[in-house]
């Protein structure tokens, strides 16, 4: 273009443009030179885009030229078109207007800066850029399309605003950035972020950041791969912040900050593979965080979040797999279910003090959860709702110490078939609930008698010691809570711990009260010779109490049959009459003495005979039953 044809401003800045000078068209008033208040700038400040695609497109072969486009206070008119160019030389628009959407579509540079521009948009899919792209500070009011765009280096939003009319803010799929993604230092988006299936070599850093969109994707970072580290703390976002099957080889941190989507996911971590560790301590959502199937390495870190989902789902972690500790002490909360359906902790997963609320339903459903260590819901901790153990295994220590579980008219707390070194029991109050124990398998069972659930069902249940080590006089009131009735091997299990810490009394004890609460489930007449196997031989475990009743009805033999003595069958032939002898011989259904067959009591002494005879045969008979039991159980 002939320069008779250019203006000052664009003949300035062609004179500049092959050495690669500043052109500053700034009047040095920050107010007035602010981009929002380009239409009251004068001729003296607008360069024709149509001058600046020429100027940026031509060629430069003087040795002493070192091209580059540095404009700063321009106001640019008209379609600035450069898609499919090659620009051999470094791009800088700082503090410019453009009036329309620069369209760089697979156009190819070494830089490009528009920092502190105003930009109706901008057309940028396929670019590459051989340096950065800046875009710090740029107020931008249509969308920002970089989709498969490839930047070698830096990619910085570092103080923009976005704030399109409609549609995404940045629609960036398939983005290539060879160093970080800046978006700190203020940056504000009003409009939905995609980054799908972008690459990020470096580091993302959204610190700070506000993302507005209600309703949709306030950050769109699906099958996002980040090299570095994913830094986004006190980020606000109104709508999805999604990284679903994104993979971050370095910590990804959302620290302190609040994300909001209610009725929806505030965070979605489907898939996603957080290599360093998922960070979310301190923040507040509104909405489920989805982390069903999600790999995390090193930590997930809770502690002191606020999790909002009434009547929903706070945290989905269903096959969460964590390969290390899972944090959420320090007064972490949550409103709604927190479900971890058959995740797995390598490490130990702390919940000291936190506060889980969802009344009427499950605060906590870990079915089929694997935790190589601890798992601590004590020192505080508090549930609202159902806790959900079934087929837990927990390499160590399951505590409740000092926990509050309430889940009146349900079950409060169900661990079926839990596995466990050690589970203490010695919650700050007694259970509001049911306890279910049934088929757990635990090492070490730790209690309190003063909090014991109203309702504990531990059909199956299996130990090898309880703690404290109650006399059988107490510990049977803890089997008596089970609502199933009686039950032998709770009984037997009992017995049979109480045998291998050297108490064959309280096992004793244990196996007859065993049996006295098995005769309530009988018939009636099982029911009348259970009790009186209980009265005479204490179901053969009391054989002294047979020895007293021996004892006592020889003595009332004796002293009846010696003053009323029985005249004999056979006078004359009959031996000598001893009371104590004759009474033996009565009561003793085997041994002959050969007193009984010698007299012949009549009146009120020959009941006394009959009753003799017949309390001998029943003692004979509880006795032997007793002791078959004793020694089938032996």
């Amino acid at each position: 273009m002939p320069n008779a044809e250019l203006t000052a401003p664009e003949q300035a800045v062609a004179a500049a443009i092959r050495r690669g000078h500043d052109v500053d068209l700034r009047s040095g008033d920050p107010d007035r030179d602010s981009p929002a208040n380009a239409a009251a700038w004068g001729a003296d400040r607008v360069v024709r885009a149509e001058v600046l695609a020429e100027l940026l497109l031509g060629e430069y072969t003087d040795p002493a030229d070192k091209p580059a486009l540095r404009l700063s206070g321009a106001r640019i008119t008209g379609l600035l078109h450069l898609a499919f160019g090659e620009i051999d030389l470094p791009v800088t628009f700082r503090d410019c207007a453009f009036d329309e959407t620069p369209d760089l579509y697979q156009a190819r540079t070494s830089f490009l800066s528009f920092a502190g521009s105003s930009l109706p948009g901008l057309i940028a899919s396929n670019l590459q850029v051989e340096g950065d792209l800046r875009l710090t500070g740029c107020r931008v009011s249509g969308e920002l399309r970089l989709r498969s765009a490839r930047i070698s280096s830096n990619f910085s939003l570092n103080g923009a605003r976005l704030q399109p009319s409609a549609g995404a803010a940045l629609n960036a799929e398939h983005l290539d950035v060879g160093s970080n993604l800046l978006a700190r230092d203020g940056f504000t988006c009003d409009g939905e972020i995609i980054l799908t299936a972008a690459r990020i070599g470096a580091a993302v850093n959204l610190e700070g950041a506000r993302l507005r969109a209600p309703g949709g994707l306030a950050f769109g970072g699906s099958n996002l791969v980040v090299q570095v580290g994913l830094f986004a703390r006190e980020v606000h976002a109104e709508g999805e912040f999604s990284l679903r099957f994104a993979r971050v080889s370095g910590p990804l941190t959302l620290r302190r900050s609040v994300l909001r989507n209610p009725g929806g996911l505030a965070l979605h971590g489907g898939g996603l593979n957080a290599e360093a560790g998922l960070y979310l301590s301190l923040v507040e959502t509104e909405g489920t965080v989805w982390l069903e199937g999600a790999a995390v390495g090193r930590a997930l870190n809770l502690d002191g979040a606020r999790l909002r989902a009434p009547g929903g789902v706070a945290l989905k972690g269903d096959r969460l797999a964590v390969d290390g500790a899972l944090l959420a002490r320090e007064g972490m909360s949550a409103e709604g279910e927190i479900s971890l359906t058959d995740a797995s902790v390598t490490g130990p997963a702390h919940f000291k003090g936190a506060t889980l609320d969802n009344p009427g339903g499950s605060a906590l459903s870990a079915n089929g959860i694997t935790v190589g260590k601890v798992l601590n819901l004590c020192e505080g901790f508090s549930a609202r709702g159902r806790i959900r153990l079934t087929y837990a295994q927990i390499g160590s220590r399951l505590c409740f110490d000092d926990a509050t579980l309430r889940a009146p008219g349900g079950k409060a707390l169900t661990c079926r078939r839990l596995e466990a070194r050690e589970l203490a029991m010695r919650t700050a109050e007694p259970v509001r609930g049911a306890v279910d124990l049934r088929h757990a398998r635990i090492g070490v069972l730790q209690d309190d008698a003063a909090v014991w659930p109203d309702e504990l069902c531990m059909d199956g249940l299996s130990y090898e010691a309880l703690e404290p080590m109650l006399p059988a006089g107490e510990r049977l009131g803890w089997l008596r809570r089970d609502p199933d009735g009686y039950l032998p091997n709770a009984y037997e299990q009992l017995a049979a711990m109480y045998r291998r810490l050297g108490s064959e009394a309280d096992a004793r004890e244990t196996l007859l009260a065993g049996q006295q609460q098995r005769r309530h489930t009988l018939p009636g007449y099982a029911r009348f010779w259970g009790r009186l196997q209980d009265v005479t031989v204490g179901y053969g475990f009391r054989p002294l109490r047979a020895a007293g009743w021996l004892v006592a009805l020889l003595a009332v033999g004796t002293v009846v049959f010696g003053v009323a003595e029985p005249p004999p069958l056979k006078p004359g032939e009959a031996p000598g009459f001893n009371s104590f002898v004759y009474s033996l011989d009565l009561l003793l259904p085997i041994i002959d003495f050969g007193q009984e067959k010698a007299f012949n009591p009549g009146g009120g002494t020959q009941w006394l005979a009959y009753g003799l005879i017949a309390a001998g045969w029943v003692l004979a008979t509880t006795i032997a039953a007793g002791l078959t039991r004793t020694l089938r159980r032996a």
